[in-house]
């Protein structure tokens, strides 16, 4: 337990490996489904870089190359950069989140998508590999 009586977070160094292989390989990625309190989300999991590209990617074509908010679609990688040089070193070298690009959220009625989804890795309570397969109409 922790000085404050929590007991620390228990790491799933499952998903932790596979969080590292996609962030030393920027074109890996892989198809997982993770349980969190919002819900079940599908994607694919890629590194903390490929998920800010597909940021830049996604804001830029829906401001313009020429929009005054040009400044947004870089945003993911100016935090990144300064992230790492301003947070301190905790010495676990542990992920504190989770990206997944592609994504579809199946807690929610009808087919919800969105290009890009980040969380919490403490809110991952579960996870499965591979894409959901497609269910049947009732």
């Amino acid at each position: 337990m922790s000085e404050h009586g929590a007991a620390p977070p228990t790491v799933d160094a499952y998903l932790e490996i596979l969080l590292r292989l996609v962030d030393a390989q920027p074109d890996a990625s892989l198809k997982i489904c993770l349980t969190t309190p919002g819900g079940i989300v599908a994607g694919s999991l890629v590194g903390s870089r490929t998920w800010a590209d597909r940021w830049e990617t996604t804001v830029s074509a829906a401001t313009g190359a020429q929009d005054r908010a040009d400044h947004m679609a870089h945003l993911a990688h100016t935090v990144r950069s300064a992230l790492k040089q301003t947070e301190p070193d905790t010495g676990d070298g542990l992920h504190s989140f989770i990206h997944l690009i592609d994504v579809t959220f199946l807690s929610v009625p009808g087919t919800t998508t969105a290009p890009l989804w980040r969380g919490r890795l403490g809110d991952v309570s579960g996870w499965s590999l591979g894409a959901p397969a497609d269910r049947p109409a009732s």
